[in-house]
């Protein structure tokens, strides 16, 4: 799931990313050197259990029926035939320094100023109740070893791990999940998103130490999923907020203990400059079968480097090891330098089944111009998206003409938005835009045609700067405003913009419409209903679409709201591309895949997966040294678009 959450879409302020700790910086004073293992690794998943010591931490005043120690799991359901998410081969230690072109605006996962960045952070810091294994999409064990569900989606009972801990050694139990729901669900605390995917749910009851349950006053096939989206925060800790806004103003810059498998201490946060989080010694969960192969860096650091070309040198020169390539110019024209072309630096462009998600710039629909129908449209058309893919991306991407780019759910016979300057002057014209003055700008009521674009990637400034070039030769005026993350999403928050350039990445494989297009949020600060969208039948698709337990009407329903969305134009989309590229110095393991077959956090998964492999670490040092040659890999990993036979493979479209 991702922050922002839009179809579980989150809002990539931050996708500029890269990861680092390159052959020059060593490990920080905390991090081990990771050594090779000195005995044959198992690769069969029944040697890992789902559940080791199981229960060896329960309270003995527990008993068994109410969740305790021999708790059985009769009646109840679990999944302990699931494999291995990450490589067993993996091995612990080391450090990575990724790089981040703007601090975080805050450390929380509700409330405003948030973005992908701390959905990346919450993945590593807390857990969930059940998660979706990344391959199959099953539902496995997390926080709660087993679950229940009615047959008409309407009651759920889990039953929480009794080992499971949080950082500073608490055990998590039923209440920790009601504390949860409390502070999410209070107005004060802004979590417009999740409030809206969770409202047809009443209040969870603490049953017993280790059993809580829930009821949906509305049954969906998607509820199920709805409730792992919670991330459990400890209630020992919640009871301690006392005014409505402490949850907003004391952890701003300061995280509650979580139960996963990394921690944030406060002395490891330098404001403005970096942030660490340090892998856990105590995690409680290391060693079930779902986190084999994961979490392997002893440290993840985030360094602040706002401008994307001294990022990239710094990258080159070995200050940090990896760097994630956003610019199709770059891949193919500016990676065979010398590290490159010796094999010390890699490059891979990795293909994975993950939906995708949306680039585009977003009308503020609640501002003039932006409306009138006819401008939207306008200005759609005279973005010449397939000339900028041929001659500024080397044809790396597709055009994109829906919000559900690529897969079951794009309705085919939405609008191609074919560049058409001669069509959009005719809508101008309609739209009162008519008359020219002496400079040749459009006027309506004697007032020239003035726009400003807000973007906050510099890379993306020659697309834009053409756009403002073909808005310029009809006689209206683009100025391009650039500006930091954490201050776009301020004013996204706060609905204080005109035109912007956003892009939302997908990370759950089937839709969430709610967040971002029922009407009730149009006016809700702090909501992905970013442009202010109302449409009644909309409205009526997204309850039918939670409503249905059939894939094939909730596509039909999909399809019937895209192109509700295509013809009221409230974006001017772009393209999108079924890979993530990046180059790194040549001292990780990766799995086969590299990444999931659906990544929860795209390329964030290489901090859940990759590790630092102490053959390749000595190699490269020798390399170094020595000016010497190492073996270049493939640039291509395909592994996950050739995942069984296509017929076979688990469907990226269903739940």
């Amino acid at each position: 799931m991702k922050t922002r959450l839009v179809w579980m879409l989150g809002l990539w302020v931050l996708t500029t990313a890269g990861c680092g700790g390159g052959p020059t910086p060593g490990p920080g004073p905390d991090a081990t050197i990771p050594s090779a293992p000195t005995e044959p690794v198992s690769l069969d998943k029944n040697d890992y259990p789902v559940f080791p010591d199981a229960d060896a931490g329960a309270d003995p005043e527990v008993s068994a029926e109410d969740g305790g120690a021999g708790f059985t799991g009769e009646g109840w359901t679990t999944n302990t035939d699931f494999d291995f998410i990450g490589d067993p081969r993996a091995v612990k230690g080391g450090r990575i320094v990724q790089d981040t072109n703007d601090f975080p605006g805050t450390l929380r996962i509700f409330g405003p100023d948030v973005t992908v960045w701390n959905q990346v952070l919450h993945e590593l810091v807390y857990e969930r109740l059940i998660n979706s294994h990344p391959t199959s999409l099953d539902f496995i064990p997390h926080l709660a070893t087993h679950w229940q569900e009615s047959e008409d989606h309407r009651s759920f009972r889990f039953r929480i791990d009794p080992n499971a801990r949080f950082s500073d050694g608490e055990p998590v139990t039923a209440e920790d999940v009601v504390a949860t729901w409390d502070l999410m669900m209070k107005p004060s605390t802004q979590a417009a998103n999740y409030r809206a995917l969770l409202a047809g749910f009443e209040r969870p009851v603490a049953e017993t130490k280790y059993i809580v349950s829930v009821q949906s006053t509305e049954s969906s096939w998607r509820n199920l999923g709805n409730l792992s989206l919670l991330w459990i925060f400890p209630a020992h800790v919640i009871e301690t907020l006392d005014d409505d806004d402490d949850y907003l103003r004391g952890y701003n810059y300061k995280m509650m203990p979580g139960s996963g498998a990394y921690v944030l201490n406060e002395e490891d946060l330098d404001r403005g400059n970096s942030v660490t989080i340090r892998r856990r010694e105590d995690y409680w969960a290391e060693h079930q079968r779902r986190n084999i192969g994961r979490h392997n860096f002893d440290e993840i650091t985030d360094l602040v480097v706002r401008d994307r070309n001294l990022a990239f040198e710094m990258f080159k020169r070995g200050d940090t090891d990896t760097y994630f390539v956003n610019r199709a110019q770059m891949w193919a024209e500016e990676l065979e330098f010398e590290q490159v072309q010796k094999g010390w630096i890699q490059k891979r462009k990795i293909f994975t089944q993950q939906p995708q998600g949306i680039q585009a710039m977003a009308f503020n629909m609640r501002r003039a111009p932006f409306d009138d129908i006819r401008v939207r449209q306008a200005l759609i058309l005279l973005f010449n998206r397939q000339q900028l893919i041929e001659k500024l991306f080397y044809n790396e991407y597709q055009p994109q003409n829906s919000i559900f780019p690529g897969g079951v759910y794009e309705n085919k016979n939405n609008p191609p938005n074919l560049y058409d300057p001669e069509r959009a002057m005719e809508l101008l014209a309609e739209a009162g835009w008519s008359e020219r003055d002496s400079q040749g700008r459009l006027l309506k009521d004697g007032q020239p045609f003035n726009l400003q674009l807000t973007y906050y990637l510099q890379s993306s400034e020659p697309m834009l700067t053409v756009y403002q070039e073909d808005l310029r030769s009809v006689g209206i005026g683009l100025t391009l405003r650039l500006i930091t993350p954490a201050t776009l999403m301020k004013l996204l928050d706060e609905r204080q913009f005109d035109f912007v350039s956003i892009a939302y990445s997908a990370s759950s494989p089937y839709p969430m419409p709610e967040t971002m297009w029922r009407s009730e949020l149009a006016d809700q600060p702090a909501s992905n209903n970013l442009t202010g969208f109302k449409n009644a039948r909309v409205d009526e698709i997204i309850e039918a679409y939670d409503g249905s337990s059939d894939l094939d009407t909730r596509i039909e329903l999909m399809q019937e709201l895209d192109n509700i969305v295509a013809n009221e134009y409230v974006f001017v989309l772009q393209w999108f591309a079924p890979f993530h590229r990046v180059v790194y110095w040549n001292k990780y393991g990766q799995p086969e895949g590299y990444l999931d077959r659906i990544p929860e956090m795209g390329v964030s998964e290489v901090l859940r997966l990759w590790w630092v492999d102490p053959v390749k670490q000595a190699a490269l040092d020798d390399a170094l040294r020595n000016d010497r040659a190492l073996e270049v890999g493939p640039s291509e990993i395909r592994y996950w678009l050739d995942y069984e036979d296509p017929a076979e493979a688990p469907d990226p479209s269903a739940p």
